[in-house]
């Protein structure tokens, strides 16, 4: 059996950890534009992998990180590479209300949410929104609730019409990256954000 080159998994870790120096920067947001300089875009179209991007975002957020996770088909599938090459765009308000769009290989799953309910988006097809603080119930939220911020907003990752990973996702993060609880988007601009969504080209 052949041994797989050792020589190239450095040049995949050099790579990865100078793109993570790379996007970590506070940009304003242009309004109704992908605001993605084009050394982000750049560095993005690398992942060979299509790369989805909003073209709306709420008032008041900036672009605050992009993480990039390289793996190379000669690299092992695990740690941070188990589901493959992915990424992370992440935009931030000042009362730090944080948005991440991201894709992912695969790994889904986990609880469901307090409340769902579904829209349609041009990029990904039906989508559902979830949201809550008590997993399993699978509530329709009330009109009221989707016009005012909620906690845990997220929609269950989908792949593009083609069906093919990598799945994207969009979700307020509360957990990770210093971020706050979400008192900034309510369900109905999240769902705006998801229907924005194109591929970058």
């Amino acid at each position: 059996m052949t041994k797989p080159r050792r020589d190239r998994q450095p040049l995949g870790f050099i790579f990865l950890v100078s793109l993570v120096s790379l996007f970590h920067a506070d940009r304003p947001l242009q309004s109704q534009s992908i605001a993605l300089s084009p050394e982000y875009q750049a560095a993005l179209a690398a992942l060979n992998i299509p790369v989805a991007v909003p073209t709306y975002i709420p008032d008041g957020f900036t672009l605050s990180q992009i993480k990039i996770n390289l793996c190379p088909s000669d690299i092992p599938q695990r740690g941070e590479c188990r589901e493959g090459t992915s990424y992370q765009i992440i935009y931030r308000n000042p009362e730090n209300t944080c948005l991440m769009i991201e894709a992912i290989g695969g790994g889904l799953g986990g609880p469901d949410s307090e409340f769902h309910y579904t829209t349609q988006t041009a990029l990904l097809g039906e989508v559902e929104i979830r949201f809550g603080e008590i997993p399993g119930d699978r509530n329709t939220p009330i009109s009221e609730q989707l016009r005012t911020p909620q906690p845990g907003l997220y929609n269950f990752p989908a792949t593009g019409r083609s069906g093919r990973s990598p799945y994207y996702a969009a979700r307020v993060e509360e957990q990770g990256y210093l971020c706050g609880s979400n008192t900034s988007i309510s369900p109905l601009e999240f769902e705006q954000i998801l229907q924005s969504l194109v591929l970058l080209e």
